[in-house]
């Protein structure tokens, strides 16, 4: 959960041709594999310590905060960075330093624009959402947007420099010291905060005991939470920062051209119009509803299922990059690609192979994943749970089209069905949150999302024939 807002789907351009196979060995698939359980014990953590209610503003503030952050571009967007990395690997050590630093000026430039235009709706926000979004805890969800953005430039560096080993190895360190911090804020605030969280879902009164001012213990946890994921993303990017120092030579670093740095800027800008509709489909915007007029904890129920179902999707298709094309196309006949159609339609294929066992298992057996990790507590988040699984799978399958389509530069292909996909939704989030609560939402989201996946798969088979014509 904590770095898992994104709005492109990452792993999945590789896939048109065999050069592009992701091809780990062993021990950096045990690293990454190590880190996302790590990860998931801290996002467990979090969950079962704070509650429904807490968890809900925790949550909520979290994708206020980051929810835009894609549109400043590279440190953010899959295919803005693979684009620049790819560029920057083809030149001299030298070059490639005078590009980190053109990346990184550019970027800190977005940075500080996003903050400042973060920093004036704090107040709105705080007045419009009420208890769900404490100005304060807004504020603090702000410090780890910085960090996190500049992550990715220190990450599109070291890929271009093909550390993909030292890539992995951070990412683990980053989780290691996220479940630390977790633990010690729980450890430090857990008793008067659990007890004040369960008193305040079940009668709905708080506690004058927490530490700061205006905030009840519940709150209190979940700022020391928020603080720990902004120290953790700037640990990373302190230890990238130094190996970056270490292989580049910064200070002989060479000006990039004019051609190169139009090249650079073309590939770090994000059009705003595919942003705001991808935004609206994939990214859980039915919250601006849920956020207003509902509880904390309905919100809480609504998040868990919505972090459950994204990082259901990336799944399939991280594991078919990763496992599964390797070992097909090194140790079965037959299975090189002739060209980028039949390696959408094999990947395609694999990829649903993938992603519908694995869901009718995660929709069978919701109930006991959810009570088992996150407390029964949280057993109300089953129903749109299993509504969103519906639309991740078909996603998951999807994810091929997608990137294809926005690697392609086929702009016309990527607007149209991402329109229609964000219109249902503005059209059915409201009325349906209104009357069904949680579950309405969770139905307008996964309907527009099966629109958009569908429409991508269908856009992008006929791209690819008019191309082979």
């Amino acid at each position: 959960m904590e770095g898992n807002m994104l709005l492109q789907h990452p792993k999945t351009l590789s896939f048109v041709k065999r050069q592009g196979v992701v091809r780990p060995g062993a021990a950096r698939l045990c690293t990454v594999g190590c880190a996302a359980l790590l990860g998931f014990c801290s996002t467990a953590l979090i969950v079962r310590s704070l509650g429904p209610a807490a968890f809900g503003s925790y949550s909520f503030i979290r994708w206020l905060a980051t929810v835009a952050a894609p549109v400043t571009g590279i440190g953010m967007s899959a295919l803005s960075g693979r684009y620049t990395g790819e560029i920057a690997s083809r030149e001299s050590p030298r070059l490639m330093a005078g590009i980190f630093y053109f990346v990184w000026r550019h970027h800190y430039r977005k940075i500080l624009l996003y903050c400042l235009v973060y920093l004036l709706l704090v107040l709105p926000f705080a007045r419009f959402f009420g208890g769900n979004a404490p100005g304060f805890l807004l504020l603090i969800a702000g410090l780890s947007v910085p960090p996190l953005l500049l992550n990715g430039v220190a990450s599109i560096t070291l890929r271009s420099l093909r550390r993909y080993d030292l890539l992995a190895a951070i990412q683990l360190i980053g989780a290691i010291v996220l479940l630390l911090l977790v633990l010690f804020a729980i450890y430090t605030q857990l008793p008067g905060g659990r007890i004040t969280s369960v008193a305040a879902e079940t009668t709905g009164a708080t506690s004058p005991s927490s530490d700061w001012p205006y905030l009840d213990p519940g709150q209190t946890l979940a700022a020391f939470f928020l603080l720990a994921s902004a120290a953790s993303s700037l640990f990373m990017l302190t230890i990238a920062l130094l190996y970056i120092m270490r292989l580049l030579p910064l200070r002989e670093s060479l000006s990039p051209g004019l051609l190169l740095k139009q090249r650079l800027t073309r590939g770090l800008s994000s059009p705003l119009l595919l942003f705001i509709l991808d935004g609206i489909v994939w990214q859980p915007s039915e919250l601006l509803f849920l956020g207003h007029g509902h509880s904390a904890a309905e919100l809480g129920f609504y998040m868990l299922g919505s972090i459950l179902c994204t990082g259901f999707m990336n799944i399939p298709p991280a594991l078919l990059s990763t496992c599964l094309l390797p070992f097909l196309l090194r140790y079965v006949p037959g299975q090189h690609y002739l060209n980028a159609t039949e390696a959408w339609i094999k990947t395609t294929a694999y990829t649903a192979l993938l992603a519908l066992p694995m869901g009718i298992l995660v929709f069978v057996y919701s109930p006991n994943i959810i009570a088992s990790c996150f407390g029964e507590a949280y057993l109300p988040a089953v129903t749109p749970c299993r509504i969103l699984l519906i639309s991740a799978v078909l996603g998951s399958i999807a994810t091929t089209s997608i990137t294809r389509l926005a690697s392609s530069g086929h702009k016309r292909a990527q607007v149209w069905p991402g329109a229609v996909a964000a219109i249902l939704n503005l059209i059915l989030a409201f009325p349906c949150t209104l009357t069904w609560g949680v579950s309405g939402a969770a139905f307008a989201s996964a309907s527009a999302q099966v629109v958009y996946a569908t429409c991508s798969i269908v856009v992008c088979r006929r791209c690819m024939l008019e191309v082979y014509r």
